[in-house]
């Protein structure tokens, strides 16, 4: 198999940076698109919660922005075709289906856990999710 369009999800995390690694190199070797993507995840409990709105999503994707461009450059410095987006929504339909779907992408690298246990134990790891309902490969680095 020869992947073509690889997506990696980036959340800052020691496990997101292995994969962000691993992607990098895999996107080398396949001389494949490796698009690098933070999600900014929209909390709908947040919301009404505690009246959370656009703006506030809004304002921590521009910071977010910031903190995903060292990871693009460094993918551009190994000679990589990249892209960097920052997406706020759902991280678990946004890396399982909506993201591939609209880049054609055929393998996600993720890290194993991007979040704590007590969110793990609740509602499950956003990987788990993107494993179980992705409609293409998954690699999940540990």
């Amino acid at each position: 198999m020869v992947y073509q369009n690889i997506l990696v999800g980036i959340d800052g995390s020691k496990r997101a940076d292995k994969a962000f690694e691993t992607a990098i190199e895999l996107a080398k070797a396949f001389r494949a698109k490796l698009y690098l993507v933070w999600v900014v995840n929209r909390d709908r409990g947040m919301d009404s919660s505690f009246g959370v709105n656009e703006d506030f999503y809004q304002d921590f994707a521009v910071r977010t922005r910031k903190k995903l461009q060292p990871y693009l450059k460094k993918a551009l410095d190994k000679e990589n075709n990249a892209s960097a987006e920052v997406v706020v929504g759902s991280i678990k339909t946004i890396l399982a289906y909506d993201y591939p779907k609209q880049h054609d992408i055929d393998l996600i690298v993720l890290g194993s856990t991007g979040i704590n246990a007590v969110e793990k134990m609740l509602q499950g790891s956003h990987t788990d999710y993107v494993v179980r309902h992705a409609d293409v490969d998954v690699l999940v680095v540990k």
